[in-house]
């Protein structure tokens, strides 16, 4: 916490749009937020922490396909080859990037309401209390996109638990200014983080903007420059959230019902026709994102993007870039006959004969692309999953047929466990190499399938690296913190 401290504050003195005349540098946290200008930089602050390389810059991205049975090692760079054999400790540094997130976006909701109110900007559409309001809502719904990402690597499900260890992570709702607040804090259990995380999202639905509105020209403050859709947060990336964090805890119905509200709020809710799936993925904005990372040249240094981009790791599109992983065959095998999903891989002599995913091309240039991390395909997938386990067949095929269709494939007509286990391969196909195939095993419980090409055997879920290590020196600062079970 006093390295999430002294990042914080750096990253507020950065951004601080202030025009006083006093020595930036010297500015407390009070004096960097005691203006609307200054909040917002602090919520800026905790989007640009989702860009890093250890969340969804690219090992977020990775490591749900690596663990599992979607990777086969490429080149030997030593990226990846431990967690395509599941080796012990693999990823334990998704702690620090998401508590920083989860620490700017605890700045803004202390010093949001301190704000004068006759000082914050408005427009004709917008009063000054609803540009707070979309500021709250955004801090809530990035901070609990943070401990959404903690609690999948680090704690079992609601439900799902071994042995009965139930410990969640650690929840944090006020920032870390001073080194007396970095507290020795315990691990609350599971379901009381997930709870926390519902509040959030709940809140933030009421708080937040609709994707219509986040169009509208001239909405926003001018003087705090743009909210561009889609990569601030709206109603619609709030309710989707909810879905995935309701599928997660087994609440299906409530799940469906997030989902369905999302796609309600779009403009266009379908997923991109069949023939224009390959060419969406080099769009500098993917048509389908709900919420999307944004990644500018400026906020890497000119040897990221060739180094540790998406785009680098899965490919060797540019000199220089890594080329580590691709596609195993049985992923490749799990696409039905006219899947036009099956077309973003590419394989011949270039690619060393391996299924290289062209997901990621790095449309920006130097290895940069924006990174989808909401979509909307991910809602029909949940709206039919969710529906299929509560035995509602029929909704289930209506929502996963809507995808299907969009992806060249016939309509289905199973029902009952052959239905859940096609939507399941669905979800593999469709969301291969944005990291979600170990979660959706763990998720439910179930073994971790492996390729041939790992060289290792099925992994059981009650095996103890299905939960992550926590990383030692946390463990060893704090005597409260408990360490997850084997490690």
């Amino acid at each position: 916490m006093k390295k999430i401290l002294l990042s914080t504050i750096a990253a507020l003195v950065l951004v601080s749009c202030s025009l006083e005349t006093e020595d930036q540098s010297s500015l407390s946290p009070a004096q960097a937020l005691d203006n609307t200008a200054g909040v917002q930089s602090a919520v800026l602050s905790a989007y640009r922490r989702l860009a890093e390389f250890d969340i969804y810059g690219q090992q977020a991205m990775m490591h749900g396909d690596a663990l599992a049975d979607n990777f086969q090692i490429v080149n030997r760079t030593g990226r990846y080859e431990q967690e395509v054999v599941n080796g012990v400790g693999t990823f334990a540094n998704r702690w620090a990037v998401a508590y920083r997130a989860i620490n700017d976006a605890n700045f803004v909701l202390k010093y949001l309401p301190l704000l004068n109110i006759n000082q914050v900007p408005s427009t004709a559409s917008l009063s000054s209390q609803e540009v707070l309001d979309q500021l709250e809502g955004e801090a809530r719904f990035i901070r609990a996109l943070a401990y959404t990402e903690l609690l999948r690597v680090y704690a079992y499900e609601p439900g799902k638990e071994v042995g009965n260890f139930n410990l969640g992570v650690i929840l944090r709702d006020e920032p870390t200014e001073v080194v007396s607040d970095a507290d020795n804090r315990s691990r609350s259990t599971n379901l009381e983080c997930y709870e926390f995380v519902e509040d959030d999202l709940l809140a933030a639905i009421d708080l937040l903007i609709t994707p219509a509105q986040q169009t509208t020209a001239g909405l926003w403050p001018s003087s705090l420059g743009a909210i561009t859709s889609p990569f601030r947060a709206n109603q619609a990336a709030a309710h989707a959230l909810l879905a995935r964090v309701y599928l997660y805890w087994g609440r299906y119905a409530d799940a469906d019902t997030q989902a369905t509200t999302a796609l309600s709020l779009l403009a266009s809710p379908l997923p991109v026709a069949a023939a224009s799936y390959v060419s969406s993925w080099s769009a500098t904005t993917h048509p389908e994102s709900i919420f999307e990372v944004e990644i500018r040249p400026t906020d890497w240094s000119g040897v990221d993007g060739p180094n540790n981009s998406l785009t680098s790791i899965t490919t060797n599109l540019a000199s220089g870039f890594q080329y580590c992983v691709a596609a195993t065959p049985e992923l490749i095998a799990a696409h039905e006959a006219g899947d036009v999903r099956v077309g973003v891989y590419v394989t011949n002599s270039s690619t060393l004969d391996k299924p290289q995913a062209r997901k990621w091309p790095g449309e920006k240039g130097g290895g940069v692309e924006n990174l989808p991390i909401l979509r909307k395909a991910e809602m029909y997938l949940i709206q039919a999953e969710a529906r299929a386990r509560q035995n509602n067949d029929a909704g289930a095929q209506t929502a996963i047929n809507i995808l299907r269709t969009n992806r060249g494939l016939t309509e289905t007509v199973l029902t009952g466990l052959g239905l859940i286990d096609l939507i399941m391969n669905e979800r593999r196909v469709e969301l291969a190499f944005e990291g979600h195939r170990w979660f959706d095993l763990k998720r439910n419980g179930m073994n971790i399938t492996k390729s041939v090409t790992s060289g290792v055997s099925t992994l059981p879920y009650t095996d103890f690296r299905i939960l992550q290590q926590i990383p030692n020196d946390q463990v060893l600062l704090n005597p409260n913190l408990v360490q997850n079970p084997g490690y």
